[in-house]
């Protein structure tokens, strides 16, 4: 009867805990999911919400073949860029900008998460950009909150994205 109990009690725990990694793993997509619809709403407000306080670090780097093209039209091109979140979505509001996530994987343990994703950027329906990008993220009071971005970026002109 013991073994049964104990068998029983392992079982319930196991499907709480698989239950609580998947109750995460939405709400972190759902993050993702809201960061898309702020840049096409232009909602700053919930935009700057998604983020933990400051400093939030924000560094990619132009892939090689953007990188190449760009350095020979300047040879002080840095391929480094480093910004910030809010600078980022205040660059957004004159444009019809859209951006898209897709190969998600998310990694957590409850308490922070890696979130890296294949992305696009769109400008009037028209891919200006892609890359890789990744999260680092954790969770405050029950919300999960981007505390970190890095990402590469090349531009479409310049190598266009395998399909």
């Amino acid at each position: 009867m013991k073994t049964i109990l104990t068998l029983i009690f392992s079982f319930l725990s196991l499907t709480a805990a698989a239950q609580v990694e998947q109750d995460n793993k939405q709400k972190i997509q759902q993050v993702l999911n809201t960061f898309m619809r702020c840049i096409s709403n232009k909602d700053s407000t919930t935009f700057y919400s998604l983020f933990h306080q400051d400093p939030v670090v924000w560094i990619g780097v132009f892939g090689s073949k953007t990188t190449e093209y760009v350095q020979k039209q300047d040879k002080n091109f840095n391929p480094v860029i480093t910004d910030n979140y809010t600078s980022f979505f205040r660059s957004l509001l004159p444009i019809n900008a859209e951006e898209k996530f897709y190969n998600t994987v998310i990694v957590e343990d409850g308490y922070i998460a890696s979130v890296t994703f294949d992305y696009s950027f769109w400008q009037d329906r028209k891919k200006l950009n892609w890359g890789k990008e990744s999260w680092g993220m954790i969770k405050v009071k029950d919300q999960w909150k981007i505390s970190s971005v890095i990402f590469s970026m090349e531009y479409e002109a310049i190598k266009a994205e395998k399909k």
